[in-house]
């Protein structure tokens, strides 16, 4: 037994156990955000490498002339916008798309398929790049002419805060 605690013929409270109490809030506030901020920045992270790599798989599909089962129902544009959705795996809502072939769809010329993505990894505890959205752009050289878009392209109106100047 303590001896303090003795002399004071063991009772009353001790001020050792007070002392850690006041410790373990100050430390294990600063770890729950530590813990929180490296799941958010994780999972941010993690929304940015998925929107990169399907980017990359919708512009690869779309200079090929193929189309997921779920998009063939739509037509021109939209069918690659509606791929990039698919292949993002976000609900529409979150995803926003800007899909575009500045000098015309035809052999050789370029496509750009650029996707603006809400995160899921906003807690609100953190800040994040971009107010949470996520961007990934990519340049692919068309490959197949055989279904000509009509226009240029189409674009999603981009979320209040956010603009396509970066796709550009």
């Amino acid at each position: 037994m303590d001896r303090r605690r003795c002399a004071r013929g063991g009772h009353g409270p001790d001020p050792e156990r007070g002392a850690a109490a006041v410790e373990f809030a100050l430390v294990g506030t600063l770890l729950v955000v530590l813990v929180f901020g490296i799941l958010q920045y994780g999972l941010y992270f993690n929304d940015s490498l998925n929107a990169r790599q399907g980017v990359r798989e919708t512009a690869r599909m779309a200079v090929v002339g193929k189309t997921p089962s779920a998009c063939r129902t739509t037509t021109d544009w939209s069918t690659i916008a509606c791929t990039a959705e698919t292949l993002l795996g976000t609900t529409p809502a979150d995803t926003y798309v800007n899909v575009s072939a500045p000098d015309g769809w035809s052999r050789g010329n370029a496509l750009r398929v650029c996707v603006l993505v809400r995160s899921r990894s906003d807690f609100g505890m953190l800040p994040l790049p971009n107010d949470g959205y996520v961007r990934a752009s990519l340049r692919m050289s068309i490959e197949e002419d055989t279904t000509k878009p009509s226009g240029t392209g189409t674009a999603d109106a981009a979320p209040g805060g956010q603009s396509w100047s970066w796709c550009d």
